[in-house]
């Protein structure tokens, strides 16, 4: 029982990680909360299904990819950069986009039908630890651990990393010293689409539903209340945490059926004691 618990809480850690780190990188760079974050996801479930019935698989992905990239990125150009001046606004138009999304897929893939994506080759690959592993569950560790890697690397590393830690940091004071911030936040929305994007090649072999739209939305939200809102580390941090507490809690027996409410105990209880979040910064007024 441990090993599943070490296991299966890490798998749910990483595919936390990926939703949170777009949705944080979002806000702490333009302070917009982006209602449509787990659209990008439903998206790119949508996209691989209908391909992968007319193309290989890893076209199908290619092609998944680039369209949730492109939505990203027209996402703030058409909806957000008209309104990011008004928060609320923005809450509205990324809200009815998602919504939109939701009833897109509903009319074309069947409503409340659980979709399966018939992807090819998904056995089990070997045993780890006594434990038998799928091979989907091994994409997804090293996967998501090399794409949070390299996003960290990114951020700290690169000139265009540099500039979106300074526009998050002060956007004014970027601007004056030159840097164009809808070019930053264009890019943070392409990055954030890429890593919600990601999760649906990684969840390749499970089944999608137009409410996970929703789902996804709810716990990067959760875990970016709980890591500290515009925390990149501490989103990663907070996704691990809150990955094994809800594994942790599905193996008591008893209180399995209601792992789904830890999240939201951890967030309570949070807010009380530190309000920022866990490595969130205090505002200043």
């Amino acid at each position: 029982m441990f090993t599943e618990i070490l296991i299966y809480g890490l798998v749910q850690g990483c595919i936390l990680a990926l939703f949170a780190l777009g949705f944080s990188l979002v806000y702490g760079v333009g302070g917009i909360l982006n209602l449509s974050h787990g659209a990008f996801y439903l998206i790119t479930c949508y996209v691989i299904f209908k391909m992968d019935q007319i193309t290989e698989l890893w076209v199908a992905m290619t092609i998944g990819i680039v369209v949730v990239v492109i939505i990203g990125a027209l996402t703030y150009i058409a909806l957000i950069k008209p309104l990011q001046h008004s928060q609320i606004g923005v809450l509205i138009v990324t809200f009815a986009f998602a919504f939109l999304i939701e009833q897109f897929v509903k009319v074309w893939a069947g409503i409340v039908a659980l979709i399966q994506l018939m992807f090819h080759g998904f056995i089990i690959l070997s045993t780890f630890f006594g434990l038998n592993l799928q091979f989907f569950n091994i994409v997804v560790i090293v996967g998501a651990l090399i794409l949070v890697t390299v996003v960290i690397l990114f951020i700290k590393k690169t000139t265009l990393g540099k500039s979106i830690r300074a526009v998050a940091q002060d956007k004014e004071a970027a601007k004056l010293m030159g840097i164009n911030t809808d070019r930053i936040l264009i890019a943070s929305l392409i990055i954030s689409a890429l890593l919600a994007g990601s999760v649906a090649i990684f969840y390749a072999g499970n089944t999608f539903q137009p409410a996970d739209a929703w789902r996804t939305l709810l716990s990067a939200f959760a875990v970016t209340i709980f890591g500290g809102m515009g925390s990149i580390s501490g989103s990663i941090i907070g996704a691990f945490i809150m990955g094994y507490a809800t594994t942790i809690t599905q193996y008591i027996p008893g209180v399995g059926p209601y792992s789904a409410l830890v999240p939201i105990v951890i967030i309570l209880i949070m807010l009380i004691i530190r309000p920022q979040g866990l490595l969130g910064k205090k505002e200043v007024k």
